[in-house]
């Protein structure tokens, strides 16, 4: 019963993610609403199997292809989505948890009988057939895609800009699920009492040496957001890079800081958190249904300072103050968090990236008469791609020379590209974090 549930479920995510565009997190919310499912180990392998079928979709889809030919076109949705479930759990996972009389059992119950039929015949043969047999052997560049889960321009991309074995390292990395960190919330409470609270409910962690607050599970029996120091709001689940950004803002007690694009909250609560909520932050958001998140989250963690305007940041803003920091975090490509949403990395395109770079430039550009002589803007993006970080940094610099690039005191990270040095990048096969870019901006007059 629970696995016919949560392929139910599964079938339901697919087809949202896929007819309606919808992330994955919001089709699951949206899936569990239609099938009004609650229950734990439902939602559980549902989620599994959703995540790791999405995320090997290019490898799955072209051994199902191999089978069925021109007639794959044509399967149902059902019977599709039925075979690249069995297709990742039978012959990609190396330790799948169901039986496979238990699973066919279930799709008995959920699949017409020609369509059952189809399945049985499809995993015989899965069963007698060697995926890397089926991989081509005269296009080096598709056999890496297929092999890492990653689009073919993204694989070019990498390593030629990354190197054989960095880029490499990099695609694997996008496809290897990322540590869990948390930021210790002390605006409501002690670091002690947090740690110890945490280690009373079993979950275990290390801190991250040259970041305050900051801290990795390292053992966990449950997810650390049904903790009772999240419900409380002492903990915030934030990834290290996102944290970085935040400290090289170096905002202080009484600072004036605009935080834009700003929801779902994680900068501007973790802004409130170093300036002692003592001072003001005007958190700028164009999404009116990010910034009802924005709202819970900042009441959860007892920001008492921000105040959020609902505004398109391209355009100017509309307000007139000038603010000693500016932290930006724009829509980007993501490529940095692909292992994060994995039906991210087969939406995104190179002419998506330019778009997102248009767009970036226009942000950073309408920040520029709001920050103080001497004030700082901070651009950050979770994106692996030159072309929306140091090229906007380059571009950025050209059309305003009254502005310098400066260099962010942290150990962690590495020197940005393109001679930016004083930038930082991150990289999730070495940092072990979303893939990431800080630039720091001083007005000099």
């Amino acid at each position: 019963m629970i696995v016919e549930r949560a392929l139910r479920l599964a079938f339901e995510i697919f087809q949202l993610e896929e007819k309606n565009g919808l992330g994955l997190k919001s089709a699951t919310i949206r899936a569990r609403s239609i099938l009004s499912e609650e229950d734990p180990q439902v939602i559980g392998l549902s989620h599994r199997l959703v995540f790791e079928t999405i995320k090997h979709k290019l490898l799955i889809n072209y051994i199902i292809n191999k089978f069925y030919g021109e007639s794959f076109k044509t399967l149902s949705e059902s019977a599709k989505y039925a075979s690249q479930v069995l297709t990742y759990e039978f012959k990609i996972n190396n330790t799948p948890s169901i039986k496979p009389n238990i699973f066919f059992e279930a799709l008995r119950k959920i699949l017409k009988k020609e369509e059952y039929a189809s399945c049985i015949r499809f995993f015989s043969w899965l069963k007698r057939t060697s995926v890397n047999e089926l991989l081509p052997m005269g296009d080096p560049v598709k056999r890496l895609s297929l092999s890492y889960s990653n689009p073919d321009w993204l694989v070019k991309y990498s390593i030629k800009n990354f190197g054989l074995i960095n880029g490499l390292k990099l695609l694997k990395s996008l496809i290897i699920p990322p540590p869990t960190y948390f930021r210790v919330n002390t605006l409501k409470a002690s670091e002690d009492t947090v740690l110890s609270s945490l280690s009373k409910e079993g979950f275990e962690f290390e801190k991250i040496i040259g970041l305050n607050y900051v801290f990795k599970v390292t053992k966990s029996e449950k997810p650390i957001v049904v903790s009772e120091a999240y419900k409380k709001g002492w903990i915030y689940v934030q990834d290290l890079s996102s944290c970085l950004a935040v400290e090289a803002s170096e905002p202080k007690p009484g600072f004036t800081v605009l935080d834009v694009c700003a929801a779902p909250g994680s900068k501007t609560t973790h802004l409130a958190q170093l300036m002692e909520n003592k001072g003001r932050i005007i958190s700028i958001e164009l999404s009116k249904s990010r910034v009802k998140t924005w709202l819970k989250e900042t009441s959860r963690m007892g920001v008492s300072i921000a105040q959020m305007v609902l505004a398109d940041a391209s355009k100017p803003y509309p307000l007139k103050l000038e603010a000693d920091v500016i932290l930006i975090d724009p829509p980007c490509s993501n490529t940095g968090a692909f292992h994060r949403d994995p039906s991210l990395r087969w939406k995104m395109s190179p002419e998506r990236v330019r778009r997102f770079s248009e767009l970036q430039l226009s942000i950073l550009l309408s920040s520029i008469e709001h920050v103080k002589p001497n004030g700082h803007i901070v651009y950050a993006t979770c994106s692996i791609m030159v072309e929306e970080n140091e090229m906007i940094v380059e571009k950025f610099l050209n059309l305003n020379p009254d502005f310098d690039v400066e260099r962010i005191n942290c150990a962690i990270g590495d020197p940005g590209l393109r001679g930016f040095k004083e930038c930082k990048r991150l990289y999730p096969h070495k940092h072990m974090c979303n893939g990431f870019f800080i630039a720091k901006f001083v007005k000099k007059w």
